[in-house]
């Protein structure tokens, strides 16, 4: 009975250091200021397609912005809000995975044609590609409803890479889903509420 007591007390220990070491892991894998107010994220989606219309290949990630609470460019030519994104790419059989990003926006102008519901953030970013960081590509964000971003890399120059007319597709996270990030038991058995308030 002894050795029984011992056994679960050992796997209850172990077990306890195992969950606390899983949990320092992912909260060291946020970035400190991830969940910030300031900021909007989620996730991307999107394809590319061959010349005979067949996914060539299938694009995931996750982006962070501040870009909508901020409209204003600056006077010397640097951003005012941010937009990062991870891009993984990977073929339909995923194969070929690898990954790029989109750092360094620089604002040039942005605006929120009536009737649109939408506003639109043009400037120039930095991509990741193989040979390295390709610098000044330009990049526009379109933000729509507060619930949808599309992603537009300027296909010339980046030599096709996303395809010949990439919009890639990223979804804004609901209240709930940053709730369930800082504090998951309480989350409230999936209830969702479309409405953003940032």
């Amino acid at each position: 009975m002894q050795n029984y007591v011992a056994f679960i007390f050992a796997f209850l220990l172990i077990g306890g250091l195992a969950f606390a070491a899983l949990v320092y892991h992912i909260a060291m894998a946020l970035p400190l200021d991830f969940l910030d107010r300031t900021y909007v994220f989620g996730p991307i989606t999107g394809i590319t397609e061959d010349e005979n219309d067949n996914t060539d290949w299938v694009l995931a990630g996750i982006w962070r912005s501040s870009l909508s609470n901020s409209t204003e460019t600056s006077s010397n030519n640097t951003s005012v809000g941010t937009f990062n994104a991870a891009i993984d790419m990977m073929r339909p059989d995923g194969t070929a995975r690898h990954t790029h990003t989109l750092t360094d926006f620089v604002l040039l102008n942005s605006s929120s044609p009536s009737g649109t519901n939408s506003t639109y953030f043009n400037g120039t970013s930095t991509v990741s590609l193989a040979n390295g960081p390709a610098l000044d590509i330009p990049t526009s964000i379109k933000l729509s409803n507060d619930n949808i971003v599309n992603i537009w890399i300027d296909p010339e120059s980046v030599e096709r890479h996303f395809g010949e007319s990439p919009t890639i597709f990223g979804i804004v996270a609901i209240p709930e889903f940053e709730r369930s990030l800082e504090d998951p038991v309480s989350m409230n058995n999936g209830t969702q509420n479309s409405s953003l308030s940032h």
